[in-house]
């Protein structure tokens, strides 16, 4: 009973030498039950992945595994290929905040095709958005524990976070690493979880 185990998750699958599958959730509540639904859907997504799935195909699946009037959890999932040699990003969201983008334009939202969380609405389908990105782009994929603040809306939390991106380019560990210095709430009891993808000239970190 005394467990601190959040349901906040990242994953990193190789699917070939071109393609990546990046993975970020977040199960509802906190405890040992809201671990293993974290845990059940992580593995499973391997699974899917291991088998050829494209990410709508995944998302799809999961929701024949969580339920949140039977299991009193649902999970937020964004689940995107990415291509590194084209520079592209293929992404489905059910229910998350989407990711930033990092370029020389600026820092912005990515528009996703956002679909229920996982455990809401068994069958759901959820559509994909394919996005090319510029040579030395950074994308950054995060859970709500990195922006909600007790009392303040998620739109002003999600704008404080576009606002914390440095303006000049910096390396990807100390991007990360200023961001959990800066922006996570040593107060709040909610878990972050951070996942980041950046392009130099000729490869990917």
């Amino acid at each position: 009973a005394a467990l601190d185990i959040g349901g906040d998750w990242y994953d990193a699958i190789e699917l070939d030498q071109n393609r990546v599958l990046v993975v970020v959730g977040d199960v509802s509540g906190r405890g040992l039950n809201a671990g293993t639904a974290m845990a059940s859907l992580r593995f499973a997504i391997r699974a899917f992945a291991s088998s050829g799935d494209e990410p709508s195909k995944i998302l799809s699946g999961l929701t024949r595994l969580l339920d949140v009037e039977r299991d009193g959890h649902f999970a937020t999932v964004l689940c995107a290929t990415v291509s590194v040699r084209e520079r592209t990003l293929t992404i489905v969201n059910a229910g998350h905040p989407s990711p930033l983008v990092i370029d020389a334009a600026g820092t912005r939202f990515l528009a996703t095709d956002v679909g229920p969380p996982i455990g809401v609405t068994r069958g759901a389908t959820y559509d994909s958005v394919t996005h090319r990105l510029e040579v030395g782009s950074t994308l950054l994929f995060f859970t709500d524990g990195l922006f909600e603040r007790r009392g303040e809306s998620i739109d002003t939390g999600l704008e404080r976070l576009r606002r914390a991106i440095p303006e000049s380019r910096v390396g990807l560990d100390a991007l990360l690493d200023g961001l959990v210095t800066t922006q996570i709430n040593p107060d709040t009891h909610d878990d972050s979880a951070m996942l980041g993808v950046q392009w130099t000239t000729h490869q990917t970190t």
